[in-house]
């Protein structure tokens, strides 16, 4: 009796692990003919690096403060620059979409001038003593969707488009933990190698403490694929 039941379970396990192994096996060999036809499927990961060139933008003086600030597109950080690492996923196999995210070692900046108020009625006066460069480093985060025009097996531009958030750290006292906004760029990808240009026009105030001051930055950024699944 138990050797009979052992004899069946044997043979269901069997078979079960063969349908398992079929699956799989198809499932590889799709794979496979997919890759041959479009380089870009399945799961790609890269390691990327470029120069940021970023700016504080003009904004208007909070009159509701004593002492504030405004912003102005005249400096950037000397030593601005982003090291990442990408996960980049194929849509179903998709030629066209694509979901790419990261995370982002980033140091961004510009020039803040202080304004405040005498009290005398001549309006806003800038206060040149305290006016300095900001150096905003932090950690960000991006979730782009991307739209590729693939001309070649292993070549493709990308248009590319989503949100992102930075947690900020080691910074001035005026500069706020957060930042979040929006992104656009485009992108060529060939083989191993990758290059984009993104700008984030900084669509929220939400760098300097008590004042309306938004963050803009233009990266330039080179990656090599190191593992592609």
């Amino acid at each position: 009796m138990y050797k009979k039941i052992f004899a069946i379970l044997i043979f269901g396990f069997v078979s079960f692990t063969t349908v398992l192994a079929q699956k799989f096996t198809k499932r590889e060999q799709l794979r496979r003919e997919a890759r041959e036809k479009n380089y870009f499927c399945g799961n790609m990961f890269t390691f990327t690096a470029g120069y940021n060139h970023a700016w504080l933008t003009s904004a208007d003086v909070d009159l509701s403060a004593t002492y504030y600030g405004k912003s102005e597109k005249v400096a950037n950080t000397k030593e601005a620059f982003n090291l990442g690492f990408l996960w980049d996923h194929a849509f179903k196999r998709s030629t066209k979409w694509s979901l790419q995210t990261g995370m982002y070692y980033t140091i961004k900046g510009g020039e803040h001038l202080y304004y405040y108020d005498n009290k005398l009625g001549a309006g806003p006066q800038l206060r040149k003593e305290d006016t300095k460069a900001l150096k905003i480093q932090g950690a960000e985060i991006q979730c782009l969707l991307r739209y590729g025009f693939t001309f070649a097996y292993d070549q493709r531009i990308t248009i590319n488009a989503g949100p992102y958030v930075t947690k900020t750290f080691d910074t001035a006292a005026e500069v706020k933990n957060w930042d979040f906004g929006a992104l656009v760029g485009i992108g060529y990808d060939y083989k191993h190698w990758s290059a984009s240009v993104s700008y984030q026009p900084g669509c929220f105030p939400s760098v300097i403490k008590d004042c309306k001051s938004r963050i803009a930055n233009i990266s330039v950024n080179v990656g090599y694929r190191i593992w592609k699944k």
